[in-house]
């Protein structure tokens, strides 16, 4: 193996088990990462890509887990119908541009590169081809009786509820593996 593959395969161990008893490191960000291996977050964020490419399997599959991931996180931009995905994950961002792109979905993320920021329906319409009407109707459900409501805090708790929701619903109809994916993503146990 070559001294990158050798450095992704030990990045995506670590991503999976971690060490000295720390548990998975998928969870963290690549900032903590970064300062627990004493190595810069751009290369911490390279090997993670790297990682993914070479020694995660379906490439797809992990993009999907890792999508609802990274939704379960999401937040609403106050007094627009646009969703902001907090995307440090070069695999996810690069998949769900490309998703964007092929269902002719305009996002923007011109001032930091992270964030990701998409019309709700567009997101719907994208989220719908990937994981189909069942998974998604209860969460457009939600999100249009979410819309409803007054309360700017009451829209962010009822949010932040239906991403979580609809991230682990997904993942349960996709199989066991992408849910323990979700689920390592996230910080949940297994």
């Amino acid at each position: 193996m070559s001294k990158t593959d050798l450095d992704a395969l030990v990045m995506a161990l670590l991503d999976q088990y971690g060490f000295d008893e720390s548990g998975a490191m998928a969870k963290l960000s690549n900032q903590t990462v970064s300062e627990r291996l004493r190595t810069p977050v751009m290369k911490v964020k390279k090997l993670r890509y790297a990682a993914a490419l070479r020694f995660g399997g379906n490439v797809e599959e992990q993009a999907k887990a890792r999508l609802l991931a990274t939704l379960a996180n999401a937040v609403l931009e106050p007094n627009e119908d646009k969703i902001l995905l907090i995307v440090e994950d070069s695999l996810v961002q690069n998949w769900l541009q490309g998703q964007l792109k092929k269902h002719q979905q305009i996002f923007d993320h011109s001032f930091n590169t992270e964030i990701v920021k998409v019309s709700a329906t567009g997101l719907f319409d994208v989220l719908r081809t990937i994981f189909g009407d069942d998974q998604l109707a209860q969460f457009e459900a939600g999100y249009a009786e979410m819309k409803r409501t007054a309360d700017h805090a009451k829209h962010l708790a009822i949010f932040r509820t239906l991403t979580k929701e609809f991230a682990l619903s997904a993942a349960k109809a996709a199989g066991a593996g992408t849910v323990a994916l979700v689920k390592m993503h996230l910080g949940l146990p297994h």
